[in-house]
Order: structure tokens, then sequence, then C-alpha cells
């Protein structure tokens, strides 16, 4: 079922975020390869944000940063957050694959390789893969509020 298919009064009881992630296309419905799961949750975050707009992602821009789930499966997790302008997270690792793509805006990722610090501006429209125990912060390097789709395993 889209959501074409709903009634106006159904429609207005969906919530907005399940409309959005029901836009893309899920990599399993196209006829590839099997992807491993770094490809595959790269392919789910670059998918889910090239179908979204981003007042649709954060309509109530805050000041500190905001979360929310958007997709949940056995497998993975999709979550969209908002960063106002400078908002910084803490240095921090997953243990598992992490995959974010920037709606709008841009952040600037510090990672931890070795013992050197690697710094580079994403931004809008790029999609990164972060590999599992691997060191990082991101900082909302732009004047306006940052969108981004954020992908992870769940295993």
């Amino acid at each position: 079922m889209t959501s074409s298919d709903l009634t106006s009064s159904e429609r207005a009881e969906v919530n907005s975020w399940q409309l959005t992630a029901s836009r893309a296309t899920h990599p399993s419905q196209r006829v590839a390869p099997i992807l491993d799961p770094g490809d595959l949750l790269v392919e789910i975050a670059a998918g889910i944000g090239a179908v979204t707009v981003p007042d649709e992602l954060a309509p109530n821009p805050s000041r500190s940063l905001s979360r929310e789930l958007v997709l949940s499966t056995p497998a993975y997790d999709v979550w969209v957050m908002s960063w106002p302008a400078g908002a910084t997270s803490d240095l921090h690792a997953h243990e598992q694959f992490v995959a974010f793509h920037v709606v709008s805006g841009s952040l600037m990722e510090e990672r931890m390789v070795g013992s050197s610090v690697m710094r580079k501006v994403r931004e809008s429209g790029s999609t990164t893969l972060v590999p599992p125990n691997t060191p990082h912060l991101l900082v909302s390097s732009t004047s306006t509020t940052t969108v981004h789709v954020h992908a992870h395993t769940t295993a």
C-alpha cells in the first residue's frame, strides 16, 4: 500500500516518517548481487536521504541535536538526525557498521585512524560508511540546520 492508496483521513493518521521512508526503494527490491552489511547500509541511508526533503525530516528545528527513529528491522535501524548550527557530538564509536547520508547542510567528521585524526567535511548529498569500533565525532559545520539519515546494523 502506498500513501496514494489512503483516504485523506487515513493519511492524516499515518506517521509522516513512515510516509517518507515508504518512498524509498528498499535495496532488497533491486536485482543486484548480495551486498555486505556496510554496502547495504550505504544504500539504505542514501536511498532514504534521496527521497526526502529537509523540512519533512526536521519540521521543528531546535537548539540541540534531535533524533527520530524512522525505520527499525531485525537487521538495521534508520534514524533521522537534525543538528543546529555548530552542534557537536561526543567522541564515540559504534559496535556495528554505521552509514550516514547528509540531506542538507554539512557535517565535519573527525575520525581516529590509528594514532592520527582524519578530518573531512561531509557535504549535502554525500554518504559515508563508518566501520565498527571506529572512534569519531561529528560537528554541524554550516550556519543553518544540518539533517542527515543515520543507518546502523542491529546485530
